[in-house]
């Protein structure tokens, strides 16, 4: 019994109850003037901020390495003390995620969204070293990281959103203007065929009275109207009667047929001039009945276009406002999601690890106080205190200056400063934060729902459908690129004798464009408004 109080004592005596017994002060140090440099983080996150969108004006929020450079330069005392990075084109490989050459909104984002996270890893550490009210403070700024994330990645989106109503508008003016242009076209050919139908029907008149003309000036027309019978009976009596020298008679019937030769001559030219004159009426007649028959089946014709114009119109103006709402609906929800996303999931996140190292706590506590041999219970508390205390030692190597960590077991072998393969370690810790944290959200601005996930992932019910962002992408695919942005094939350059070709969408400068166009809608709007 003797030996055994002799164990326990002994034990007791060697055991250490603190969690900073074996941790460096220098260390501790290094995590409190950590502590205190993070404090800062969310106002030196506005300003890179700042700097991003005073730079990406020309770019449409995409960032090259030459903005990069420019933004990097003007924020390299704020980059250097919470990223730990020393140069531009480590901060652009880091975060150039997809190797385009670019940082996108998401990328963007990340850059505060890794900021956060070493944050948080201060912070933890912080709380391990049982700086409570450092703790509390660098928490309240981390939150306050959070909801500026949340707003920075609504002011990207909320960007996009409004590119995507605008492309929308565009196409509904490119259909407008194809609705222009087609029934402009279709006018200018109904005009052509009015001018060729009547064309064509003059020359057939004109023909038509010439062989009218022709008709009349021959002889035999002019025999169809012969005189009276009694005419030519006194004629032939007053041959006969000259022949048998009965002047008298004769001269009788010379003065009865000189009144009665000059009447009937009146009476047959008065016939013959108004056989000539009626026939001229009716043909005249019958043309200004075919011209009349003709300009109103051109005017049916013309009402028939516009009447097929307007029902197109219509249908048009249904299509072109038809997933306007659609569009809004699935912007707004998405942009709702992110910002609840943005505002609530780190935190859900932190409380859900607390909620598990509360457990842990409470299952060692009953762990140990077990109605159990004393003996095996002070082995257990003691092995538990090692484990804790070398917990306590790793959970801090995260923190320190470039190029070494506070305390690890590499930063006893490794010099000051030293680099692999011409990187900082912060290069690679940033990189391992980005590829392995959970806790950085994902907000999908640019980048397509669900691409990072793992290929086995099972959507579950409340997820299935993703922000519905690939509808939007269907609705703008049908954006055509501009004229002068198109180059025409070399073929249409040159005629079959290899000369230059002038081709008017290339000739035309945009205000002629404009021109044009403004000159078609007034000419159909003319037509589809009037009130006849």
């Amino acid at each position: 019994m003797e030996s055994k109080s002799m164990t326990i004592s002994t034990k007791i005596q060697q055991s250490n109850y603190s969690a900073l017994s074996n941790l460096p002060r220098h260390i501790i140090n290094q995590i409190k003037s950590e502590g205190e440099l993070y404090i800062t983080a969310p106002n030196k996150c506005s300003r890179i901020w700042i700097e991003m969108r005073k730079n990406d004006f020309v770019t449409d929020a995409q960032l090259n390495f030459t903005i990069v450079q420019r933004i990097f330069e003007a924020c390299r005392s704020e980059i250097v003390q919470l990223l730990k990075l020393q140069n531009e084109k480590d901060f652009f490989e880091l975060f150039d995620q997809d190797n385009d050459g670019i940082l996108n909104e998401d990328e963007q984002i990340l850059v505060f969204s890794v900021i956060k996270e070493k944050m948080h890893q201060v912070a933890t550490a912080l709380l391990k070293i049982q700086e409570y009210i450092l703790f509390k403070q660098l928490m309240k700024e981390l939150r306050t990281l959070e909801a500026n994330i949340a707003d920075y990645q609504n002011q990207l989106r909320q960007r996009i959103s409004n590119k995507e109503r605008k492309v929308y508008k565009e196409i509904g003016q490119e259909k407008l203007d194809d609705f222009y242009d087609k029934y402009y076209q279709e006018f200018q050919q109904l005009t052509k065929y009015k001018i060729d139908r009547r064309a064509q029907l003059k020359i057939s008149q004109e023909k038509e009275l010439g062989i009218l003309e022709d008709r009349l000036s021959k002889d035999t027309e002019l025999m169809k109207v012969k005189p009276k019978k009694k005419l030519k009976d006194l004629q032939t009596q007053e041959k006969l009667v000259s022949l048998e020298e009965r002047v008298e008679e004769a001269l009788d019937f010379r003065k009865e047929l000189k009144d009665l030769e000059k009447h009937e001559q009146d009476r047959v030219y008065k016939v013959q001039k108004y056989r000539i004159e009626k026939q001229h009426s009716d043909l005249l007649f019958k043309q200004q009945k075919e011209r009349e028959q003709l300009e109103g089946k051109l005017q049916e014709t013309e009402y028939k276009l516009i009447i097929q114009m307007k029902k197109d119109y219509d249908v048009l103006l249904k299509q072109i406002n038809l997933h306007n709402n659609e569009i809004t609906r699935i912007q707004s929800l998405a942009s709702n999601q992110a910002m609840k996303k943005g505002l609530y999931e780190g935190e859900a996140k932190r409380q859900k690890v607390q909620s598990q190292l509360q457990n842990a706590i409470i299952a060692q506590t009953k762990a140990i106080s077990q109605p159990e041999s004393k003996i095996n219970d002070l082995d257990q508390f003691h092995e538990s205190e090692t484990i804790r205390k070398l917990e306590t030692r790793k959970s801090i190597q995260f923190v320190g200056s470039p190029g070494k960590p506070v305390y690890s077991e590499e930063s006893e072998k490794t010099p000051m400063g030293s680099t692999f393969n011409g990187k900082s370690k912060n290069f690679y810790q940033i990189r391992k934060i980005i590829k392995e944290s959970k806790n950085i959200t994902q907000f999908y601005i640019k980048k397509n729902y669900g691409a990072d996930l793992p290929v086995n992932f099972i959507r579950s019910a409340h997820n299935i459908q993703g922000d519905q962002h690939e509808k939007i992408e269907r609705f703008l695919s049908v954006k055509r690129k501009s004229q002068h942005e198109l180059l025409p094939p070399i073929t249409q350059l040159y005629d079959d004798d290899m000369q230059e070709k002038q081709i008017k969408a290339i000739t035309q400068t945009d205000q002629e464009i404009k021109r044009e166009k403004a000159l078609k809608r007034a000419f159909i709007n003319e037509k589809l408004f009037r009130n006849d």
